[in-house]
């Protein structure tokens, strides 16, 4: 059987037409980004973040909405998965929600107005957790056997 070259074209279109709004569909994902301070240490999913000031990005399209928190003083990032989402109005801004309990301060929620998403976290269980930054050793004297201090 001879090749026809008409189903060869249409081939090519179809393929290309598919590729074309592939990149266009994958070119459209939005970048989210914020910044926040913390006065408190504050759990955040499995996050562990020591007061200070942190910046967040999440990509609009990502599965499972999954933020990046970056320490801007250590450098130090991790991710934390929202356990739900609901709407948010374009109103609310973009912010984040705080809760207190026995455990300490937690994120309950980030409010993306903007983008109409609100991620929800839950409140921190006593597993292991992640700090986003350095513990600081505590200072201390060490004396010699001559009586003088270092």
């Amino acid at each position: 059987m001879k090749p026809n070259g008409k189903y060869f074209v249409v081939r090519a279109v179809f393929l290309t037409l598919c590729a074309v709004s592939l990149l266009s569909t994958l070119g459209s994902a939005e970048t989210l980004r914020g910044s926040f301070n913390l006065t408190a240490e504050t759990h955040w999913g499995k996050l562990l973040l020591a007061p200070g000031a942190y910046e967040f990005t999440m990509d609009s399209d990502a599965f499972g909405k999954m933020v990046t928190v970056r320490s801007k003083e250590s450098g130090w990032s991790g991710m934390a998965m929202a356990e739900g989402s609901s709407d948010a109005k374009p109103d609310q801004g973009t912010k984040l929600l705080l809760s207190k309990s026995e455990a300490g301060v937690w994120v309950r929620a980030l409010c993306l107005g903007d983008s109409g998403v609100t991620l929800t976290y839950s409140m921190p269980k006593s597993t292991k957790v992640s700090r986003l930054t350095q513990e600081r050793p505590a200072n201390t004297t060490i004396a010699s056997a001559s009586g003088g201090q270092h």
